[in-house]
């Protein structure tokens, strides 16, 4: 339970009234008068104006670009993926074999390939390029990391390595897929 509120006595007010002529506020807020501070006179106060220098500015972060793949570069993952990721030993959640295209449709079914492994989940695909014929390495092997690295699929991806025999060896690559959060 509490106290019921009693009045000031005059002695009381006279007092509080010096002490509140005497306190100076820590912020220019707005002063609520009350019945009783009829007869004290208020005093204009300064305003208080931060200077600019003195404002910290808000420094304004973009989001920054992955950084380019590079073939072979496990950066960006734990030691133990990295080296599972590498030697072939992560199970393959899907294929695409680019043999055959064009580069244009090669382009578009690597692009819509890997977007929708993304999109369903998949950790590790494989993606057979071909190692092109005789001597001379293939277009769509020589184009495949430069589509990776392109804006639709970068973010999606985290590492490029050429993959095992067992999955096409150097007519392959393994790329590993960003997890969905």
């Amino acid at each position: 339970m509490s106290r019921p509120r009693r009045d000031l006595t005059q002695d009381e007010l006279k007092i509080w009234r010096h002490v509140a002529r005497s306190v100076k506020p820590l912020i220019d807020s707005a002063r609520h008068p009350s019945a009783d501070d009829d007869d004290v006179q208020e005093t204009p106060r300064p305003r208080v104006v931060a200077a600019e220098a003195e404002t910290p500015a808000r420094a304004v972060t973009r989001p920054q670009p992955p950084a380019p793949l590079k073939l072979g570069t496990v950066a960006n993952i734990d030691r133990r993926t990295g080296q599972r990721f590498t030697r072939g030993e992560m199970e393959v959640d899907g294929r695409i074999d680019l043999h055959g295209l064009t580069l244009d449709q090669a382009h578009s079914a690597l692009t819509s390939f890997i977007r929708g492994a993304a999109a369903r989940g998949a950790r590790c695909v494989v993606v057979i390029t071909g190692k092109g014929k005789g001597e001379s390495i293939g277009r769509i092997r020589a184009e495949t990391p430069h589509w990776l690295n392109q804006a639709p699929l970068r973010p999606l991806i985290l590492a490029v390595t050429q993959a095992r025999i067992q999955h096409g060896g150097t007519g392959a690559l393994y790329v590993l897929l960003k997890r969905q959060r």
